[in-house]
C-alpha cells in the first residue's frame, strides 16, 4: 500500500530524477571520455598525496632514529 506521504515524495523527486536522466542521456562519447578523465585526474591526485604524506612520515622517522644513533655515539 503507497502511503500519500510516499507518494508526495515520489511526485516532487520525479523531476530532478527526469532530469538527471535527460542530463546523463544526452552526453555523448566525447563527453563521456571528459568526466571519465577528470575522475581518474582526481583520483589520481588523492592516491599520490596519500603516499606522499605517508613516505613523508616514513622519512620523518627515519630521521629521528639516524639523530638517536648519532647522539649515542657522541656520548661515548
Amino acid at each position: 500500500m503507497v502511503t500519500p506521504m510516499i507518494t508526495e515524495k515520489m511526485i516532487s523527486n520525479a523531476p530532478y530524477a527526469a532530469s538527471t536522466f535527460t542530463i546523463i542521456a544526452g552526453f555523448t562519447v566525447r563527453d563521456w571520455g571528459v568526466i571519465i578523465g577528470v575522475i581518474l585526474t582526481l583520483i589520481t591526485v588523492i592516491v599520490n598525496w596519500v603516499y606522499k604524506h605517508r613516505q613523508d612520515k616514513r622519512e620523518v622517522e627515519r630521521h629521528k632514529r639516524e639523530l638517536e644513533k648519532l647522539v649515542s655515539l657522541k656520548d661515548l
